[in-house]
């Protein structure tokens, strides 16, 4: 039985006080439900669509890391955990949980012969000019077109030791997006929201995790760089409360303090955030009128035959002339 958050998209971005380009990602990735979705239904829309706890959890037992256990890939010297909650009331839990990968030099560990390790942050090892106290903690955010990235489910090396061998401290957060089916509404702000929800339990945990929690920073490409930029400038919005509150992420550490969602940098590739600028990037590019003031397709099309045959004549192509 779910209680629905009240509160518009309009009013969300007022609260938040995001405008402009990060504003028109946020707008952007609620647009991406289904069309079917009608009146009658509408409680289910992007921004009423989970329900709320009453309280945010202060102590957040349920997202505090464990430190014995951690697992060892000895041939990269990584030490990881996959699996780990960073909310209390997943809505989604495919996608609401994260994956944390540490450079072996960061950590003392002690073998508990049953192929897991206790792991203490250690006070001299480096890697490069890094410490534990002082590497930086990276999370991508793959979600091309604003989609869900799921959660890592087991261990892979690939694609980590560039990062792992420049010091940084890898964390693989997994978070909702649109085109979700049932209950768990992907579509803006929940993508955000569970990503702040990620870094709010990293800090959580930074007495028992390697990397610097106030050197955190994200990274993404196309959508995942509209939401990385998205995550960067909305750093402890009020208008995102109600909605971590709804998913149980934690909002105060184990000494009573008030935990943060910003995060110190975003790195972002090619943001989708503003359809209407990509739109006048297009017709500029592929629709400029040759001499005889008729779209000149034939030649653009041909080259790397960018847009098939089929869809030319498709609406997005309308008021060009057929060479």
């Amino acid at each position: 039985m779910r209680e629905h958050v009240s509160v518009s998209r309009r009013h969300f971005l007022g609260l938040m006080g995001v405008t402009g380009a990060a504003g028109a990602a946020l707008g952007l990735f609620g647009c991406g439900q289904s069309a079917q979705q009608s009146a009658s239904s509408s409680s289910e829309s992007s921004a009423s669509a989970q329900s709320v706890s009453a309280s945010a959890s202060s102590a957040a037992g349920g997202v505090a890391i464990d430190s014995a256990a951690w697992s060892y890939d000895a041939e990269n010297d990584v030490y990881y955990q996959i699996g780990l909650q960073y909310c209390e009331n997943p809505q989604a839990p495919a996608y609401e949980s994260m994956g944390v990968y540490v450079p072996g030099a960061y950590f003392d560990a002690k073998d508990n012969g049953d192929g897991t390790y206790t792991c203490t942050p250690s006070s001299n090892g480096k890697v490069g000019d890094y410490t534990a106290k002082t590497a930086p903690i990276v999370m991508p955010i793959n979600t091309a077109g604003y989609s869900a990235q799921e959660a890592p489910t087991s261990y892979s090396a690939n694609g980590l030791s560039s990062y792992l061998e420049a010091g940084f401290v890898y964390v693989y957060a997994g978070c909702r997006g649109r085109k979700m089916d049932g209950d768990a509404c992907g579509a803006a702000p929940w993508g955000v929201t569970d990503l702040k929800a990620a870094v709010r339990t990293l800090r959580y945990n930074a007495s028992v995790l390697p990397g610097n929690t106030d050197r955190i920073f994200s990274f993404g490409h196309s959508g995942g760089g509209a939401q990385s930029a998205v995550l960067g400038v909305s750093g402890d919005a009020p208008g995102y409360d109600d909605y971590l509150s709804a998913i149980g992420a934690p909002s105060k550490d184990a000494d009573g303090k008030s935990l943060s969602d910003a995060i110190f940098g975003a790195m972002c590739w090619c943001p989708i955030t503003c359809l209407t600028s990509a739109d006048a990037a297009y017709e500029w590019n592929m629709g400029q009128f040759a001499q005889r003031k008729r779209r000149c397709v034939r030649g653009a099309f041909r080259l790397g035959q960018l847009i098939p045959e089929r869809l030319q004549g498709r609406s997005c192509l309308r008021g060009r002339s057929r060479p």
